[in-house]
C-alpha cells in the first residue's frame, strides 16, 4: 500500500531541515548503491552516518511517530537509515527496490520506505517518484513537507530531474509486522475502527473490529 502524509512537517522544521543541508557538502550517491545499482543510481547524497544527520533523523522521526496513518500502516520497530538525497539536472535514479537489509554493524531488515519532501514542485521539473504497478507507472511530485511511505520492496525509480533541485530526506524502517499484507489489513481496520467511533449504533461492530485488530496484530507482531 502507497500512503501519502499531507504537511508531515512544519514549515519552521523544514527551513531547520534546509539550513543543516546548507552546511554539509553531498557526496556520490552511488556510495550506498549495491554493484548492479551501480549504473542506474545518478544522484547525490548525506549519508546516514554524517553528525548533520543527527538532528534531521530527530525531527522527521518526531513528525512521523505523532502521524497516525504513518504509525497505523507501518507499526513501526526500530528505524534502519535516513539520508538527504540530491538530484540535479540529468540526474535520476532507475527501477530498482531498496536494500533489504540496512545497517551496520547491527543488520536491520528494511520493511517501509518513507520520502519526505522538501523542495516545492515548481521549483524544479521531473524528479517525480514513479512506481511500477506491472502495467505502467504511478508518479508522486508532491508539495514541500509532505512525504509517501511504501513496501520497500516495490519496484520503483526517481524519473529524471530536467530543471532545478530535488531535495528529500528518504528513509527506511523495520515494522513489528513483516508481511505488507498484513500491515494493510491492519490499517485498513485501524481506518475502520476510528470511522465507526462515535456512531449510533456501530457499538458491536466497533466491538468486532477492534477485536480483529488485536488479534490479528497479536498473530503476526515480532517484538
Amino acid at each position: 500500500m502507497i500512503l501519502t502524509l499531507q504537511e508531515l512537517i512544519t514549515p519552521d522544521e523544514l527551513a531547520l531541515i534546509r539550513q543543516k543541508i546548507a552546511t554539509v557538502a553531498f557526496t556520490d550517491g552511488r556510495a550506498t548503491a549495491g554493484e548492479l545499482l551501480h549504473k542506474a543510481k545518478n544522484n547525490q547524497q548525506i549519508p546516514g552516518n554524517h553528525p548533520v544527520m543527527k538532528d534531521i533523523a530527530h525531527v522527521v522521526m518526531q513528525a512521523l511517530g505523532c502521524c497516525d496513518p504513518f504509525m497505523s500502516l507501518a507499526q513501526p520497530r526500530r528505524l534502519a537509515t535516513m539520508l538527504v538525497s540530491r538530484y540535479e539536472p540529468g540526474m535520476a535514479y532507475g527501477l530498482h527496490v531498496d536494500a533489504p537489509i540496512m545497517g551496520e554493524p547491527n543488520h536491520v531488515r528494511s520493511d517501509v520506505s518513507f520520502t519526505l519532501f522538501l523542495s516545492d514542485p515548481d521549483s524544479y521539473d521531473g524528479g517525480e517518484l514513479a512506481f511500477d504497478s506491472g502495467s505502467g507507472e504511478t508518479a508522486f511530485k508532491l508539495p514541500a513537507r509532505s512525504a509517501i511511505c511504501y513496501p520497500t520492496g516495490q519496484l520503483h525509480r526517481v524519473r529524471p530531474v530536467e530543471r532545478g533541485e530535488r531535495l528529500a530526506v528518504v528513509g527506511w524502517v523495520q515494522s513489528l509486522v513483516r508481511e505488507p499484507a498484513i500491515r494493510e489489513l491492519l490499517h485498513d481496520l485501524s481506518e475502520a475502527r476510528e470511522l465507526l467511533a462515535g456512531q449510533e449504533g456501530s457499538a458491536r461492530a466497533l466491538e468486532l473490529i477492534n477485536k480483529s485488530y488485536n488479534n490479528l496484530l497479536r498473530r503476526n507482531a515480532e517484538p
